[in-house]
């Protein structure tokens, strides 16, 4: 009886020290994926207010969709005709003052990222939020949609 409750005692310590380890490879791994959104946000913020929509081209799968709130109708399909869409508004005076991740999704290689922003439209401030789609590529994080509401 002694060795069945020795026995029982340990299977539950056992199992809680499992959960636990579980628990912070979770946590772990949630601040890693975390940073690396946060980069992406950075270097998209950084390549847009640079004026040079080229520098955004490293940030959207070759196939990558635009959706515009700012434009009725926008629908901008290809990387190409998406970074020919952001080097306009670039031209017309847009600059982000501010973007901040307000949730992220992820399962394997496909995230979601929802973002508000802050910009300055020709002079123009706006507030809205920016939809991301994000598929990891050779450990790389792309966009595959990006969608913005204001």
């Amino acid at each position: 009886m002694k060795s069945i409750l020795v026995f029982i005692i340990s299977l539950i310590i056992s199992i809680a020290s499992i959960a636990q380890q579980k628990e912070a490879t979770v946590i772990v791994y949630a601040d890693s994926a975390y940073t690396e959104y946060v980069q992406v946000a950075e270097q998209w913020i950084a390549a847009y207010n640079g004026t040079d929509a080229n520098k955004l081209v490293d940030l959207y799968l070759e196939d990558a969709k635009y959706i515009s709130g700012h434009v009725p109708g926008l629908v901008a399909n290809g990387r190409d005709r998406l970074i020919a869409n952001f080097q306009t508004g670039m031209k017309m005076g847009g600059h982000l003052e501010d973007l901040e991740i307000l949730s992220i999704t992820q399962s394997c290689d496909l995230a979601t990222v929802l973002c508000e922003y802050n910009a300055n439209n020709a002079g123009e401030k706006v507030s809205g939020r920016t939809l991301l789609v994000l598929k990891k590529v050779e450990g790389k994080w792309l966009i595959a949609l990006h969608m913005t509401v204001v």
